[in-house]
């Protein structure tokens, strides 16, 4: 995929293991935890500002998180810096002050480099993912069929892809926040998620391939006997089950937000899950209303209750081919709002 990134760019950078790309502070914290341990990120581009790189240092690790600073490489006329020296390349300033063991900083004399810490199991090459067919579109992006190069095997992938340009920076972070907490998840009623390759554009999140697409648009297409469906349901409540043994809430569950593949349901997803067993709602966010239960819109809390109101309404949809569950689902959905006294949740 071509490379179309806005700002400076080092290509010395691209292959060398401790560039982690876009890579959050949230995950951030957990990797740094000794003195001296270091990595190379890229901050996102906006309409505002060019994309950055920094380096990200633990000094002080007795504070932790908070022990970790953060350095903006400027580039000046090619060279590129930090507080001293200007470098050809970002590699051989990194190289430069781990060999000299000096400090990157001018105000404090213990910024050191001394470890870098390298890409995760989940942290992709894009030189290893190619996409092959275009499947559609997704909420920030393509979605394409391709294949993943990974321990020596060729295996057939889902590959989101994102143009930076085109998100917002929080959009970026819901989308490596959704990834931060799929990578948890080993279940096989659950998409199962390899990886990101967030080290150069466009930003790719790669995920198990299910070969007949949503459940909802293979029941319309697909007449499914009364015993293949019993056995939709069940697979979909293991993996519900799964979810909340991993104490989290998924609050979307319904046939367009599960795949279907080598006869298997998998739940998939995860842009509202959230960690936990009860979350507090935003009464004026978009909610998908005709799945949700009637106690989290008269108090705007969701539990893990609430995802077993939208499995049974999930169940529903299977048995009845996901063709009338709009029907259902309005009538159902209209003395409820009425009972929320018309407060400010918007209908999904």
């Amino acid at each position: 995929m071509a490379n179309e990134q806005k700002g400076p760019v080092d290509p010395s950078i691209v292959n060398e293991q401790y560039y982690h790309g876009l890579l959050p502070r949230e995950d951030i914290k957990v990797m740094l935890r000794q003195n001296g341990e270091f990595l190379l990120r890229t901050t996102e581009p906006t309409k505002e500002a060019t994309r950055s790189y920094v380096l990200s240092v633990m000094v002080y690790q007795e504070k932790e998180e908070n022990g970790i600073k953060h350095y903006v490489i400027q580039n000046h006329h090619g060279r590129w810096s930090i507080e001293k020296f200007g470098f050809d390349s970002i590699k051989a300033m990194i190289d430069y002050h781990m060999s000299k063991g000096d400090s990157i900083s001018k105000v404090l004399n213990n910024v050191i480099l001394k470890t870098p810490i390298l890409r995760q199991s989940w942290e992709l090459a894009h030189e290893d993912i190619q996409c092959v067919k275009k499947l559609g579109e997704g909420a920030f992006g393509e979605v394409h069929k391709g294949t993943l190069k990974k321990y020596g095997n060729v295996i057939d992938v889902a590959i989101k892809l994102a143009k930076l340009e085109a998100l917002t920076k929080e959009q970026i972070k819901e989308i490596m926040r959704e990834a931060r907490l799929m990578r948890n998840f080993d279940h096989a009623n659950v998409v199962r998620f390899f990886g990101v390759a967030a080290g150069q554009e466009p930003l790719m999140v790669v995920m198990e391939l299910a070969d007949c697409g949503s459940l909802d648009s293979f029941l319309q297409k697909n007449e499914q006997p009364v015993e293949k469906k019993n056995e939709m349901c069940v697979q979909a409540a293991f993996g519900v089950e799964y979810l909340h043994e991993k104490n989290v809430i998924h609050r979307d569950l319904a046939a367009r937000n599960c795949l279907y593949g080598n006869g298997q349901v998998k739940i998939s997803d995860f842009g509202l899950t959230r960690e936990g067993t009860v979350y507090q709602m935003d009464p004026h966010t978009r909610v998908p209303i005709r799945w949700l239960a009637p106690e989290t819109l008269r108090v705007f809390i969701y539990t893990q209750k609430t995802d077993v109101w939208a499995f049974g309404i999930m169940c529903w949809e299977i048995y009845s081919n996901a063709q009338h569950s709009e029907v259902f689902c309005r009538h159902r959905s209209v003395p409820i709002f009425a009972q929320n006294d018309n407060r400010a949740a918007r209908l999904g």
